[in-house]
């Protein structure tokens, strides 16, 4: 899954590529967290739009559920089964700008460890997501299987683009056959302090080796 990421240098970045700002600006955000208006890019008719969505999506059939939380992630392997996301797949999909994101990993007498994931060189990742309208605007981030090193942290993580990959992902005439066909980038990760635990804590050091 994805719970927790952090979008700094990225915005910065993605403000070069898209066509249009909906008011985003460059503020830092080491410790981002579901319910945050955050923000996504999105494809308005042929340009692309960067704007802030509410992270977690609330399915319209379940507005009366008072104890519903709200959907952070979408499954890929199931995305066409769930009636929450299989609507929203063909004509509202968004990408997330990210530097990173967090995960957890357990040792062998359960204590959990935070590891800050991301490209090599600092690179921006984008993380591949479907929104909706609803009484807010909000989006789900996709996840797939975990692979390799990173597999031993968590079994799930985010479907990862590389900037180049936007527009594939955005205008793929069908999504599934590019989800299931991609390959995520390569990626790092390093021991965190345990400060990134409380999403009140919001400063540069969170992104600092522990």
């Amino acid at each position: 899954m994805c719970g927790r990421y952090a979008v700094t240098k990225a915005v910065k970045k993605t403000k070069n590529i898209v066509q249009n700002n909906e008011g985003v600006e460059d503020t830092d955000n080491f410790n981002a967290y579901p319910t945050q208006q955050l923000p996504i890019i999105k494809k308005d008719d042929d340009a692309l739009t960067l704007t802030n969505y509410h992270w977690g999506l609330v399915p319209k059939w379940s507005e009366k559920m008072q104890d519903f939380r709200p959907l952070n992630n979408a499954r890929l392997e199931t995305l066409m089964e769930k009636r929450t996301f299989s609507g929203l797949v063909a004509k509202q999909r968004c990408v997330v700008p990210a530097d990173g994101y967090y995960e957890w990993r357990k040792n062998d007498e359960g204590k959990k460890f935070p590891q800050f994931i991301k490209r090599e060189h600092n690179e921006p990742l984008f993380f591949c997501g479907l929104y909706q309208k609803n009484t807010n605007i909000e989006f789900s981030i996709i996840t797939t299987a975990a692979k390799g090193e990173l597999a031993d942290i968590h079994h799930r993580m985010p479907v990862i683009l590389k900037e180049e990959e936007i527009n594939n992902y955005l205008n793929a005439a069908d999504p599934m056959v590019f989800l299931n066909s991609h390959e995520n980038p390569e990626l790092v990760f390093y021991e965190v302090s345990r400060d990134v635990n409380n999403p009140s804590n919001n400063h540069p050091g969170l992104l600092d080796p522990a």
